[in-house]
């Protein structure tokens, strides 16, 4: 029997992170909060999710400090936190995962306009096929509901993965600040910049629905985080990006499996299906097959018919 090595563990931490992520739709279309008014609900589990997720990752922060980056992260946080869920409320989870998926996709376009890191070759296709699948989902919804979506669901998923491009070129400036702390600024400035907009004017929750609040915000958010930031000592990014795929395949599965009964529930449509697979064949082919070809071409000559 093959004994797990320390780089095994922490692949197999990604995977139960990507997964506990990978629960953002059940909590979404849950019936738990039908008593809500549906254009409060987004933003009122926006809220109570971060609350309950700063009070999780509060006993493990260890190092405080202030970092000018803080505030274009934490604004960029709140807002696609806040786009996403509201997409998922009023729309499909699994529409608005894969479009907020291509949030690397994003990164590297910004860095050819100067912005972060610049993108290598093999970004390309990956950016390509990314903007392939954003094209299928975005023109046949707009299609099927004869109307403009940029200010509907699929707008607000497409600006979610933007703002986490700012996320991402935020924290790179901030490499070696805790962990915990960065997501109590993200949480904590989600709180506050989110709270004239619950209290007071959505309904408070009650009876079971703060249990359920409680899971979302530390189970399926801040934990997975801190697990996935450890795990990453360990596994290259590379790998890690691969592994996290199985969020995006996930979320509709587990609202399938929990909620198809449900009156309100609708089976994603098949050009959802078809965006999905071309935004996941970008990243299989820039974090697994170019990642592999970069790594023959660097070996010395021989040495890939070299016995291992």
């Amino acid at each position: 029997m093959r004994v797990l090595t320390s780089r095994d563990r922490c692949r197999l931490l990604i995977l139960i992170a990507a997964l506990l992520w990978s629960t953002s739709g059940f909590f979404a279309k849950a019936p738990w909060f039908d008593d809500w008014p549906a254009e409060s609900r987004g933003v009122a589990l926006t809220f109570w999710r971060s609350v309950f997720a700063a009070l999780a990752v509060l006993p493990f922060v260890r190092r405080p400090t202030f970092r000018l980056a803080m505030v274009p992260m934490s604004l960029s946080f709140t807002a696609m936190t806040y786009s996403c869920l509201v997409a998922m409320v009023w729309g499909s989870e699994t529409t608005t995962i894969w479009l907020q998926y291509v949030g690397p996709a994003w990164v590297a376009i910004a860095g050819l306009i100067g912005l972060g890191d610049r993108p290598r070759r093999s970004d390309a296709l990956m950016i390509m096929l990314a903007l392939a699948g954003i094209a299928v989902i975005v023109v046949m919804e707009s299609l099927s509901s004869g109307e403009s979506i940029v200010a509907g669901p699929v707008g607000l998923a497409l600006f979610s993965g933007l703002m986490y491009t700012g996320v991402v070129l935020s924290i790179r400036h901030m490499r070696g600040v805790d962990v915990a702390w960065l997501g109590l600024v993200n949480h904590g400035a989600s709180v506050i910049l989110l709270a004239p907009l619950v209290i007071g004017q959505a309904p408070l929750p009650h009876g079971y629905q703060w249990l359920a609040l409680a899971l979302f915000g530390s189970m399926q958010l801040a934990v997975p985080y801190m697990i996935f930031a450890w795990a990453l000592r360990e596994v290259e990014s590379n790998e890690a990006a691969l592994i996290t795929l199985i969020e995006p395949i996930m979320v509709p599965v587990w609202t399938f499996l929990a909620w198809r009964h449900h009156p309100e529930y609708e089976f994603p449509r098949w050009w959802t299906f078809v965006g999905a697979s071309l935004i996941a064949m970008g990243f299989i082919w820039r974090y697994g097959i170019a990642v592999k070809l970069s790594r023959v071409k660097q070996r010395p000559p021989g040495e890939e018919n070299a016995m291992p």
